[in-house]
């Protein structure tokens, strides 16, 4: 009898052992490929899954996914972890669509693209990226695309006057103009009277902004480069966004 008790526990311990070693792999695996983990949030906030037309409202710890659309209203925030080092955060008022989000591959690494239609974007990526140029990860507004070199940047967009203020805390980034958009021919207004175009070279257009620096960028305009001054870091969102990296 003693014997058959014996080995009942054991068989109990290891069942334990078992579960406990189960659980640990469950909370300890990465976020799966192609998805970012809700690791901070301020509500109000929305998600539009890929395969959906619905918005729904988002939660601490949910998954975003390659082809999702994250929104926030007034004072909402969000915080997208790929990484604890690679993170995603948008401010109010705010509307992103994740185009692309691809970290599958080691030999690869990090691909991501992020298109801000509107508000307060900020990419932190405490873990550079390689130097081989294999990962990539970029912000795309109407008015300029932002490759990222491993980086605590901002990106502030308005939508209505098509300006886009990129400010670079540490690291480095590079803006570019944002491809031709083609398409079927459409209908245009009669003719009126309007300024002469600004002709303005891809080259003149690139630019590289290092740390502490801040790029405007307006249509039709060659981008301006400008010091991050204190009083621009004082700003509440780079103010907080600042202090969530420095944690």
């Amino acid at each position: 009898m003693q014997i058959h008790r014996q080995s009942g526990r054991r068989a109990l311990g290891r069942r334990a052992t078992t579960c406990l070693i189960a659980m640990l792999f469950l909370v300890l695996i990465p976020a799966v490929a192609g998805a970012a983990k809700v690791t901070y949030l301020i509500k109000p906030a929305q998600v539009k899954h890929a395969d959906s037309r619905k918005w729904e409202f988002l939660n601490l710890g949910d998954q975003v996914h390659q082809g999702d659309s994250v929104r926030t209203g007034s004072g909402g925030r969000v915080e997208l972890s790929i990484t604890p080092k690679r993170q995603f955060r948008i401010g109010q008022a705010t509307e992103i669509l994740l185009e692309h989000l691809d970290e599958a591959a080691p030999a690869i690494g990090l691909k991501a693209r992020v298109k801000l239609l509107l508000g307060r974007f900020w990419g932190s990526l405490r873990k550079p990226l390689s130097r081989g140029g294999a990962e990539r990860v970029s912000i795309v507004t109407t008015t300029a695309v932002i490759g990222v070199k491993g980086t605590t940047f901002g990106v502030d967009h308005d939508k209505k006057r098509k300006a886009t203020v990129v400010s670079v805390v540490s690291g480095l980034i590079e803006a570019m103009p944002p491809p031709v958009e083609t398409g079927p021919p459409k209908q245009i207004e009669g003719p009126r009277e309007i300024a002469p175009p600004q002709e303005v070279s891809r080259e003149e257009w690139t630019q590289l902004v290092a740390a502490d620096q801040k790029l405007i960028i307006r249509p039709g305009e060659i981008p301006t480069t400008q010091p991050l001054t204190d009083a621009d870091k004082k700003d509440e969102w780079i103010a907080f966004n600042i202090a969530r990296d420095n944690r």
